[in-house]
């Protein structure tokens, strides 16, 4: 594992003096150990196709306290109850990435990401990344809806990119019930965690709010108190 410290923002006049920490990762190092240390994959750079992961204030479920929350059991009922769903779960290796699928979720990026939408290139170096071994296929009347791209062994799964139709939010909101799918599939699997990603922001907070057993990683350790994250995440940006 190689450390990469990167100056960043300072604030001299707290004697505040930023710097960002990046890992690679080499062939022997654990991926699960690189999300245990709080640690997410990144892809910004489209030119390098090292293993490169940031450290952010990511959160996570820990299945031991997860269980269905009446939102949950509502969103799957409001999705039963106009769409008949099936889920298809497959290797990367025997998926096929094909046009259909990149221009799919070129698409959904453009439609749904509040910050840059992805490109080609970028889109490419995320099917390309090791962190990336398993995705699940969301059908509808034999029709792919949507699909999650993640890094999946027998202790974790990590819920990295979800691309679906939108125009099924007109009637359910889907991409909560692929999330939550997932989530329940890790528990029946007897899995310990699932990985969600980043949490800033208040629009991030439908996660804490929709899923039992949150934890946040601070910096130094995972904590699960979620009045402390729902302040730090209304206090970003100001």
């Amino acid at each position: 594992m190689r450390k990469i410290l990167k100056e960043d923002r300072v604030d001299y006049k707290n004697y505040k003096f930023g710097y960002t920490l990046n890992i690679v990762l080499e062939e022997s190092d654990s991926i699960e150990e690189a999300f245990n240390s709080g640690f997410l994959p990144y892809t910004g750079d489209i030119n390098s196709y090292e293993e490169t992961y940031y450290m952010a204030r990511s959160i996570r479920i820990n299945l031991n306290e997860y269980e269905r929350l009446s939102e949950n059991k509502r969103v799957i009922k409001k999705i039963k109850s106009s769409h008949s769903i099936t889920v298809e779960e497959f290797n990367k290796n025997d998926f096929v990435h094909n046009n259909e699928f990149l221009k799919f979720s070129l698409k959904y990026s453009s439609e749904r990401f509040s910050n840059e939408p992805l490109s080609d290139k970028r889109l490419q170096l995320i099917i390309k990344r090791d962190n990336y071994n398993k995705i699940f296929v969301f059908k509808s009347d034999k029709s792919d809806i949507g699909y999650v791209l993640t890094h999946s062994n027998p202790n974790i799964i990590h819920y990295w990119f979800a691309f679906y139709d939108t125009k099924y939010l007109k009637s359910a909101p889907i991409g909560k019930f692929m999330m939550e799918h997932i989530i329940h599939l890790a528990k029946k699997k007897n899995k310990e965690f699932v990985y969600l990603g980043t949490c800033y922001g208040e629009e991030s907070l439908y996660k804490v709010r929709d899923f039992k057993g949150i934890e946040f990683f601070d910096g130094n350790r995972w904590e699960n108190d979620i009045e402390k994250l729902k302040l730090l995440c209304k206090s970003d940006g100001n």
